[in-house]
């Protein structure tokens, strides 16, 4: 099993700190949902059951809130973010087998060409949770997962924002670190001066946007710029 490191725990308790003052300012309700620490052993039970290691950061950010509870306001821009065991069973649920087709780079290409997939960043849009590990919600529509496998251009452990109505992929952060810093800079810019704020707030909580690109129809991400496209096969015409 991955350990966590002094440096990474050091580096998600000030982000942590830095977003639950923010929130004390601007939603000081939602604190009480965020869920306290999760054991050694139930983050080593996560690795275990996916077959994966977890980025060092998620592992000590799950040592100090072990995901947090439904509730309003939320904390944080979803319904909620999954505790240990909620993480492996939504995961597994999740999973499926790879498209051959659908998931084909030539495929993935035609579907961003037409805008009919919304991929901003570096992450394939895939059908299968494979090398992924989901940490949140909203209302199941609206997802966030860990991409432990991300293609060129992408970092290992970044955090992908999916949205399954819009076919919509988001990376909204390099690391889990990076994303809690964003969101806090974000709260913190709402409290500071709420009507240029970017950050949407009423009383559930933050908008699931967050995060997303704004862009209706991005370009295609550089690691399929120079694919040649075609319609999946199994479409009928």
């Amino acid at each position: 099993m991955a350990e966590t490191d002094d440096r990474s725990f050091e580096g998600i308790e000030s982000a942590w700190a830095r977003v639950e003052a923010a929130l004390r300012r601007v939603l000081p309700d939602s604190l009480p949902l965020l869920a306290g620490p999760a054991a050694a052993s139930e983050i080593d039970a996560i690795e275990a059951a996916l077959e994966v290691v977890l980025p060092p950061d998620f592992r000590a950010s799950l040592g100090i809130h072990n995901g947090s509870n439904f509730g309003g306001p939320a904390p944080v821009p979803l319904d909620h973010l999954f505790s240990a065991g909620e993480i492996v069973a939504m995961t597994q649920a999740w999973d499926s087998e790879e498209d051959s087709d659908l998931d084909s780079p030539p495929v993935m290409a035609y579907l961003i060409d037409r805008g009919m997939l919304h991929v901003s960043g570096p992450v394939r849009p895939t059908s299968s949770l494979r090398n992924r590990v989901v940490v949140g919600t909203m209302n199941g529509d609206v997802n966030w997962f860990i991409d432990l496998d991300p293609p060129e251009g992408g970092t290992p452990g970044q955090v992908v924002r999916l949205d399954i109505e819009c076919s919509q992929w988001d990376v909204l952060a390099p690391s889990w670190t990076a994303l809690l810093v964003r969101y806090a800079e974000d709260l913190e810019r709402s409290a500071d001066d709420p009507e240029r704020s970017t950050l949407v707030i009423d009383e559930l909580g933050p908008a699931c946007e967050w995060g997303i690109d704004p862009v209706d129809k991005p370009p295609r991400p550089a690691w399929l710029r120079d694919v040649q496209a075609r319609p999946p096969r199994t479409w009928t015409w």
